[in-house]
């Protein structure tokens, strides 16, 4: 069979868009749900002024700003990879990731749009809450420090990444090199990120 054919029935395939919708959907749905707590604890804390509420508000709005970012970021990485034609499946399980990226099909030139569009996303993230969310109580400036702490520790995986990629060409070998060592120290600076950013937006 033609093996451009055989992509094109693969059920898996980007060209299939009901799945995508469904992943779509599902990941629209964990990032309102995750919004709607936050919110309510938000709305309590401006009627209430109380120190639990206030509290309350920052707890929640840090899994909002997280989840938010991380997903505008992961689709990020799809524009990336459609705007680059990149050979790409849909994911047999709805989870975090939009899609299964075809290392042996597609090429360097497609690795590096595909990883640049993320980095993309994580930024248009911050820009759009800075725009949309009054940084006036630090439930809200919290929100916006974890997706400044979201970019981070996503950065710091793949930016070191992306630097050996470029010298070697190679990005499945350098992709390996991340350890769990890397994704410690990422998520240390993701917390530290996250800390400052919101000291900074309150005081």
């Amino acid at each position: 069979m033609d093996s451009d054919a055989s992509v094109a029935n693969d059920p898996r395939d980007v060209g299939a868009p009901d799945r995508q919708v469904v992943i779509l959907l599902a990941q629209l749905f964990a990032a309102a749900w995750a919004f709607a707590l936050w919110a309510a604890a938000d709305a309590w804390q401006a009627l209430t002024r109380l120190p639990v509420a206030s509290a309350l508000s920052v707890l929640t709005a840090l899994p909002a700003g997280l989840v938010f970012a991380t997903l505008v970021h992961e689709w990020g990485h799809f524009a990336g990879a459609r705007i680059a034609g990149a050979r790409c499946t849909v994911p047999a399980k709805v989870g975090l990731y939009a899609f299964n990226y075809d290392f042996a099909a597609n090429s360097l030139r497609h690795f590096l749009v595909m990883s640049w569009g993320g980095q993309v996303g994580g930024l248009l993230a911050i820009l759009a809450l800075t725009m949309l969310l009054p940084l006036d109580t630090p439930g809200r400036c919290m929100v916006l420090a974890a997706s400044v702490g979201a970019f981070f520790f996503a950065g710091m995986i793949e930016w070191p990444v992306l630097a050996r990629v470029g010298r070697s060409g190679n990005p499945l070998a350098e992709l390996s090199r991340i350890d769990r060592g890397v994704i410690r120290r990422s998520a240390g600076t993701g917390v530290v990120a996250t800390a400052l950013s919101w000291i900074l937006l309150v005081f």
